[in-house]
């Protein structure tokens, strides 16, 4: 039996330690999480609790949070191991070059490379066959072992652990349960690094598939053993790329969850996928608020840059019925990618306008090597590699663009430009001046209140949420740099993996 802690320093709900707790647990091993902005010691609380493998969740930027305290645990716990996983050691196996930190690292789906990694380190056996896994070799390169096939039936894996995150009273105690039902997407956007995924994870023999969805038996099962402990919950958030993934599934979900669950939920969908039935379905089942992909106003960049897949018919035609069926509605935006130039992105400002959505979250593009569109940027060297702006896509950028300012002002005052009278004629005046912390709090003003208000979620919720990772956002911990108070804000937007 060995003792797993996950850490993370944000606090939020990762669907991806719940799941590999649950495997773990169920498999005889003592799992736990730490949230760093929890803990009045984070560093005492995890060493007090003695883990035999530290796990990592890490997104690109964001990997080496927690070197300097991992350093300090591996004095004190001789035999300790650390397995990074994650979006970022997925696609690149940088972390394995500190060997003082990280001993191994997953790619993909990690349910059973993780339980067959702790089983190794348990019985002292080598690592360098299992698949997923990547390693020190021993000429100092890393090394990643091929990629086991994905879990086709999402109904044989153990319900997600959520008592990881709900022992503590903060998360507890939220409005919104987070929840995933799914993995894939429909979509192969270039942005995203579901396309490579798609190449990687899965081999194309027959009736292998990237996408799936739990059956909603299964979720009503899930849902009401969370409810049994955790009583308080007012609505659910389903985090999916899209809960419209399978065809048919919502009308069932229809029939089955008002019934079984009865909790309201917002949820992502595919406009692309979608039609008046389902969105009578969403209502039926009791859906409050949608989020989708706009990301720009071009159809041209929408289609031929980002492989986005729908139409300006789509993007006009599916609000009108959102309004018919009285759901709200919010869209996900992208400022600066080297396909738009700050008119286009202006246009995404008027498109916004004219559809009516009632929140837009507005991100900066970051090039990430996971993604087609970012392997084509370093490659062409668009891409500033001395500029150093952490984790955050909600605060700056790293392209080499002569309109950087007026890219990153536009982003802040995104919303300004969509609703308020006469805002784009004044906002292409302001985005000329230098950056101003009243941009970013303008940002923030307009994300808290679409996100709280029309979503559901509840203004003091969010406001806590951001307070609780103050800690995070002004100062340094361990290798921690300074994060935006943005990119600390629960969107209910975690199921983009990057």
């Amino acid at each position: 039996m060995a003792r797993v802690a996950f850490i993370v320093t944000t606090c939020h709900e990762f669907e991806g330690i719940k799941v590999l707790s649950g495997i773990l647990k169920k498999h005889g091993h003592v799992a736990d999480c730490f949230l760093h902005s929890e803990e009045k010691d984070f560093y005492r609380a995890v060493l007090d609790w003695k883990p035999d493998v530290v796990g990592i969740y890490a997104t690109t930027g964001q990997e080496a949070w927690a070197y300097d305290y991992i350093r300090g645990w591996k004095k004190s716990l001789k035999h300790l191991k650390v397995v990074m996983g994650g979006p970022h050691p997925s696609h690149d196996l940088e972390p394995l070059t500190h060997p003082d930190v990280v001993d191994a690292t997953t790619k993909g789906e990690a349910e059973y490379a993780i339980l067959d990694l702790v089983n190794a380190w348990e019985a002292d056996r080598t690592i360098e066959d299992i698949p997923n896994v990547g390693w020190l070799g021993p000429d100092g390169v890393g090394v990643q072992n091929p990629i086991r096939p994905v879990v086709q039936d999402l109904d044989t894996l153990p319900f997600p652990d959520v008592d990881v995150f709900y022992k503590y009273p903060f998360l507890r105690s939220k409005r919104v349960m987070q929840v995933h039902v799914s993995r894939g997407c429909q979509n192969s956007c270039t942005y995203c690094s579901v396309g490579l995924m798609k190449k990687d994870w899965v081999s194309g023999r027959r009736g292998e598939k990237f996408n799936r969805q739990k059956s909603v038996d299964y979720v009503c099962e899930e849902m009401n053993d969370i409810l049994a402990r955790y009583p308080d919950f007012k609505m659910v958030n389903f985090g999916d790329a899209a809960l419209n993934m399978t065809r048919g599934w919502i009308q069932e979900f229809a029939e089955k969850w008002p019934k079984r669950v009865g909790l309201p939920f917002a949820c992502n969908i595919n406009i692309n996928y979608l039609n008046e039935d389902d969105i009578i379905a969403l209502k039926r089942a009791g859906c409050v608020s949608v989020q989708f992909g706009l990301e720009s106003g071009s159809e041209k960049v929408r289609l031929e840059i980002y492989k986005k897949g729908y139409t300006d018919d789509i993007v006009y035609s599916i609000p009108k019925l959102l309004r018919k069926h009285k759901i709200t509605y919010r869209t996900n935006n992208i400022m600066g990618s080297p396909a738009e130039t700050l008119e286009d992105m202006f246009e995404t400002a008027r498109v916004n306008k004219r559809i009516k959505p009632n929140g837009c979250t507005v991100l900066i593009y970051r090039p990430f090597k996971s993604t087609v569109l970012g392997q084509q940027d370093f490659a062409l060297g668009r891409v500033d590699l001395e500029r150093d702006i952490g984790p955050s896509i909600q605060n700056d950028s790293m392209m080499k663009r002569t309109d950087l300012r007026e890219v990153v002002n536009l982003q802040k005052l995104f919303n300004v430009a969509v609703y308020v009278p006469g805002g784009e004629q004044l906002v292409r005046q302001l985005v000329r001046m230098p950056r101003n912390p009243a941009f970013d709090f303008t940002l923030l003003g307009f994300l808290w209140y679409q996100h709280a208000v029309v979503s559901g979620y509840g203004m003091l919720d969010d406001f806590k949420l951001g307070l609780k990772n103050v800690g995070q956002i002004f100062g340094k911990s361990g290798s921690q740099t300074k994060r935006s108070f943005l990119e600390t804000l629960d969107t209910g937007s975690d199921a983009a993996v990057h």
